[in-house]
């Protein structure tokens, strides 16, 4: 049986600028080698505030996720020290660091909508090849979301985002016979 648990590992520039840390194409070619290398699941999202790497595995792949991470910033002039590394191994982790992400981006509402839109694009887009870590992820956010309390900018931009995202995924998400009920309690005929 697979014991693989959900880790992730935060790269964010030190500087004020906020851009990209590699190209769509840099991406693209760090995840191929990582899936290779780690032979699991294993998801990039970049945006302008960093590159989350989630992957899923018994151990600790930090160490090989950076370094190839740094092969790439090196060809832009760039070392380790340019860099914040932080690597999440537990669910508690994960858990905690989501809160005050999130506490962070509620305090910004215009990088937060961009945020949130890329990320979603980003997923969607991501779902087709890891469903597992993304169903993980939406479940942890909704979650740790919830928690957080009402919020006019959750309600406002991430709750539709996530909702569209699940919805645009429904098919492959639940078993037919759920998907049935949903959508019969949905109906309009079953409005009073």
């Amino acid at each position: 049986m697979d014991q693989s648990q959900l880790k992730i590992v935060n790269i964010s520039g030190k500087g004020l600028k906020k851009e990209l840390l590699i190209t769509s194409k840099e991406v693209y070619t760090m995840s191929s080698f990582l899936k290779g290398v780690i032979e699991n699941e294993i998801m990039i999202i970049s945006t302008n505030l960093g590159l989350q790497i989630y992957y899923y595995s018994k151990n600790n792949q930090v160490s090989i996720i950076v370094n190839t991470f740094l092969l790439l910033a090196i060809g832009k002039g760039k070392t380790a020290s340019d860099f914040f590394i932080k690597s999440l191994d537990s669910d508690d982790e994960i858990a905690r660091e989501t809160r005050v992400f999130f506490e962070k981006l509620f305090k910004n509402p215009l990088l937060f909508r961009s945020y949130s839109k890329s990320l979603c694009n980003q997923l969607s887009l991501n779902y087709d090849t890891n469903p597992k870590i993304i169903s993980e992820l939406m479940s942890l956010w909704e979650k740790e979301l919830l928690n957080m309390g009402s919020n006019k900018i959750l309600m406002d931009i991430l709750t539709p985002s996530i909702m569209k995202l699940r919805g645009s995924h429904f098919e492959e998400v639940y078993q037919p016979i759920l998907q049935k009920l949903v959508k019969e309690s949905l109906s309009l005929s079953r409005v009073n």
